[in-house]
């Protein structure tokens, strides 16, 4: 995990581009089904789908996200129990708001707009989860502290 605001924005931008390159896809290969059109289309959606994933989740849900696993985890607490919660309470926020914005801006607004919102949701939720738990979490991890071993991004002094 990232030890300070530096290390917690390359962090954040790594996770937003395994996560929103993965849902993107997801969704797309949902309504397409997964082909190389599917693929290149992804492709193309995910600069924007990419930097609404990021906009929304460094300015609103990692400060909601932080502050609820601060409620349910104690430092004393397994690793396990804060990975999943950690995990849950992005993830949810994630999904629920990305799912939103993603329906309006790539689906047609239609008396059956609401309903399949309302099944994409946890769709979504369903593949975003265990993608975070098992695939994301620890790959990004891993690169990241490849690329940056722990407290190697410094805070520069002030004078």
């Amino acid at each position: 995990m990232p030890v300070n605001k530096k290390e917690s924005l390359v962090y954040t931008i790594l996770m937003v581009i395994v996560m929103a390159g993965v849902m993107t896809t997801y969704n797309i290969a949902l309504h397409n089904g997964l082909s190389l059109q599917t693929l290149k289309k992804a492709w193309l959606v995910l600069p924007i789908s990419g930097t609404i994933a990021f906009l929304v989740e460094w300015f609103f849900v990692s400060k909601t996200a932080f502050a609820l696993v601060s409620k349910f985890v104690k430092n004393e607490d397994p690793l396990p129990k804060k990975i999943l919660i950690s995990a849950l309470c992005f993830v949810t926020q994630m999904v629920l708001i990305m799912s939103i914005i993603g329906s309006l801006l790539f689906n047609e607004i239609s008396e059956n707009w609401f309903s399949e919102l309302l099944i994409t949701i946890p769709r979504n939720f369903i593949m975003a989860y265990p993608l975070q738990v098992l695939v994301a979490g620890p790959l990004v991890g891993f690169v990241f502290r490849k690329l940056f071993p722990l407290g190697t991004i410094v805070v520069p002094e002030s004078k």
